[in-house]
Parts: C-alpha cells; sequence; structure tokens
C-alpha cells in the first residue's frame, strides 16, 4: 500500500507560535496556509487515492479538502493521526520546548494534561496495524508535524532521537513524505 502523509497548510497559531492539539475551529488555515495546500494538490493531482484520512483537527480536514478537489474521494478522520497533546494549550510552543528540555527523558516524560512521545508513537503504530488490514491501496494522511517525524521513524526504523532530530525546518507546512505499508489482508 502507498502512504502519502501530507502536513497541513500555515494556520492562525503556526504564525503565533501557540499549541493546539485539540479540535478548535478558531484553529484554521491562513491565506499562505490555503495556497499551500494548493500547491500540494497540485503536485498530487495524478495520484489515483482511494481515501484521505485526516486528523481531527479543522486544519487538516481544511487541507484535504483543498487536495480532494482533484481526487474526489471519500475523506474521513482517525483522532490516532491528532498533534501531539503537549499539555499546553493554546500558550506558547516554547513554553512546551522549556518543560521538554528540563525533563530526564524527553521521550517517556508526560506533560500534565498531554501525552509523552513514547505515547503518540504508540497511537500511530495502532493506525497503521488497522490501516494494513484494509483494502487500500493508495492513501493520503493529511496530519501534523509530530506525526509526520515519528511516521518517518517508523518507516526508516530510527531511534527516537533520530526522530527528533529531524528538524522542524525540514517538515514545513504541506511538506510531503510517502512511504510503502505492508498489508497483512489476505487477498
Amino acid at each position: 500500500m502507498k502512504l502519502t502523509f501530507l502536513r497541513h497548510g500555515q494556520t492562525n497559531y503556526n504564525v503565533k507560535n501557540l499549541c493546539n492539539s485539540k479540535p478548535n475551529p478558531k484553529v484554521r488555515l491562513t491565506a499562505l496556509g490555503r495556497q499551500q495546500a494548493e500547491v500540494a494538490a497540485k503536485i498530487l493531482a495524478k495520484e489515483k487515492f482511494d481515501v484521505i484520512i485526516t486528523s481531527q483537527l479543522f486544519r487538516t480536514k481544511q487541507t484535504a479538502r483543498i487536495v480532494n478537489h482533484f481526487h474526489h474521494v471519500s475523506m474521513f478522520n482517525d483522532k490516532r493521526l491528532n498533534d501531539r497533546s503537549t499539555g499546553f494549550e493554546g500558550k506558547n510552543v516554547a513554553l512546551f520546548y522549556d518543560w521538554r528540555t528540563r525533563q530526564k527523558n524527553i521521550f517517556t516524560s508526560c506533560p500534565r494534561g498531554g501525552e509523552s512521545y513514547e505515547d503518540m508513537k504508540k497511537r500511530l503504530a495502532d493506525f497503521l496495524a488497522d490501516l494494513k488490514k484494509t483494502d487500500y491501496n493508495n492513501v493520503l494522511i493529511v496530519t501534523h508535524l509530530p506525526i509526520l517525524k515519528v511516521a518517518r521513524g517508523y518507516f526508516k526504523k530510527l531511534t527516537n532521537k533520530q526522530m527528533e532530530s529531524y528538524k522542524d525546518g525540514l517538515v514545513k507546512n504541506c511538506k510531503i513524505l510517502k512511504f510503502r505499508l505492508q498489508s497483512t489482508k489476505q487477498k
């Protein structure tokens, strides 16, 4: 199965450097974010997607709708693709990074009201295990920066440090990553 992961377009919260991992209609694509999604849509226009799966967050749905103008396939969301819950909802991202640098183990530490890096990895692995059982041949997954880093690590068999070292600047809004997932579905 071919998987195409797409990070959502720029949002008003990206511009303000605010954390958001819960569905919040106030967090939406900016004009630039819509343009980024349109560029990604044109790049992906020749793909033959069976389905588009997004996180529950509005920004991924907005991005997916723009891309789907070329595909007209079913779309649904899955909470396992949501952004990492940092416990710093609506607060500056710098506060989360400051908290993280003070932890003995940044991968297992869990912020109050949030989840650990390991928790996020487990939910993505669970999502991929379920996806393996489907009949899809080509899937577009619209999600978030931390999930893209973890997906890259999953498919390239990277350590946590290697996953996390994939610098944010390399995973710009509407970045496209492609992988192959071995199906467990009996043909």
